[in-house]
């Protein structure tokens, strides 16, 4: 007898409750726990005819089943029934008419579906890279002393808690301030985040000294660096907060609404960390008004931001809400060749979005989210920003750094910066 995979175990699932749908009753729910087995939520009384039903999806299954007399789970037998019926992470499967729903229990991953979290916000953009090492730091930190230079109060604050560096690039060691993201979260756990707390986790960025604008930066780690990795080992838990349970994306948005507070910036930054990771998929699809992918024209990049576009594709679950807000920046363009690099480079992200996430389009529809591969304002056209190797050893903070290489830094960076103040201030 043939093994059934993981992930053949949840079509042969999908496909014996539509092929039994009239058996098994209203809007059954696939449920999937950590270990990927499947169990069927059924709301309607039990029926003799299930016992047949149980064992046939039992050995459809495999491993990937429950136990045969625990494979239907009926809702009059669940003391928490409602918290699993009315679970925010159910889905409705696409394409299900009458409707089926999976309720997938994941030790992570599971933001990249969750809604965006919707409350009064100074604009917000998210700066990420699927793969590391595509130039998202100093892009950042360009981009804040640039928005400075126009006068604006910019808040940049560290989600790369993993490999925190952005605090490195705008902050001398001196300047760090004594805490940092870390820290208020193992406070904030024990009901210890206060004004004092976050009054010492923002520090000035020197970089902006000859500007008329500001830079605030809130590094992940704090000047003193006590324990970090016993800190973060901590920092993804919900918490018991009054009698209720905060998630993580939850009490990071909390996070943010307080140092925008006590900032009141113009703009915040966010340094998301690179891969697919539950602190990206909150920065990108929860928390922020524009998303930048950072990208370099290779097979293993796109093939990376194809494993989240298909994961978006297949679920399409609050896709409509954040899928706008997405830009490709395509990131170290070589100084040779660079149009016909370019020109590749855009032809591999639309490909990405027309094969995942853009729509099949007619040509009198309007309102479906499909672009044409040269459309400059399309999602997937790249921003370019170019490489240069004045820029091998880049460290804004030596003295005059800016001024030095302006020239270089407007020829390089330059499209970037206009672009992405235009997209996320309309400036």
């Amino acid at each position: 007898m043939s093994k059934t995979m993981f992930h053949e175990a949840y079509e042969k699932s999908l496909e014996f409750v539509k092929d039994n749908y009239a058996l098994l009753g209203k809007d059954p729910i696939l449920l999937r726990d950590l270990c990927g087995r499947i169990s069927v939520i059924l709301q309607c009384k039990k029926n003799k005819k299930h016992n047949k039903l149980a064992k046939q999806l039992f050995e459809k299954l495999g491993n990937f089943a429950y136990a045969e007399d625990g494979i239907f789970i009926y809702s009059e037998d669940l003391v928490a029934i409602n918290s699993l019926i009315n679970s925010p992470d159910k889905i409705c499967i696409p394409n299900t008419n009458p409707p089926i729903y999976l309720l997938d229990r994941q030790v992570t991953g599971q933001d990249w579906l969750r809604q965006p979290i919707e409350e009064p916000h100074p604009p917000r953009a998210t700066l990420f890279g699927i793969k590391g090492g595509v130039g998202r730091s100093s892009a950042l930190a360009i981009w804040a002393w640039h928005l400075a230079n126009l006068g604006k109060k910019v808040l940049v604050v560290d989600l790369d808690l993993e490999s925190p560096g952005i605090g490195q690039i705008l902050l001398p060691q001196a300047h760090t301030p004594d805490f940092g993201v870390v820290d208020w979260l193992v406070e904030e756990a024990v009901g210890q985040a206060d004004e004092a707390l976050l009054r010492d986790m923002v520090a000035t960025s020197p970089l902006a000294k000859n500007t008329e604008g500001v830079i605030r930066v809130v590094t992940a780690a704090g000047g003193k660096e006590q324990d970090y990795i016993a800190k973060l080992s901590r920092v993804y838990m919900d918490i018991n907060q009054d009698g209720k349970i905060v998630d993580f994306a939850h009490r990071l948005a909390q996070l943010l609404r307080q140092l925008e507070a006590q900032e009141k910036p113009d703009i915040v930054l966010l340094d998301s960390r690179a891969g697919i990771h539950d602190i990206a998929a909150i920065a990108i699809t929860r928390l922020t008004d524009m998303a930048f992918l950072f990208a370099i024209n290779t097979p293993q990049t796109w093939q990376a931001y194809r494993y989240l576009f298909s994961h978006w594709q297949k679920w399409n679950v609050n896709l409509n809400s954040f899928r706008n807000n997405l830009k490709i920046v395509a990131g170290m363009i070589p100084e040779l060749g660079r149009e016909d690099y370019l020109s590749r480079c855009r032809e591999s992200a639309y490909n990405l979005f027309l094969e995942t996430i853009y729509e099949e389009t007619a040509a009198e529809e309007f309102d479906t989210f499909s672009f044409d591969i040269d459309d400059s304002l399309a999602p997937h056209f790249p921003v370019e920003i170019l490489w240069n190797i004045s820029f091998q050893e880049f460290n804004p903070q030596s003295a005059d750094y800016f001024k030095t290489n302006g020239a270089q830094l407007s020829a390089c960076y330059g499209n970037f910066l206009q672009i992405a103040s235009q997209l996320v201030l309309g400036e």
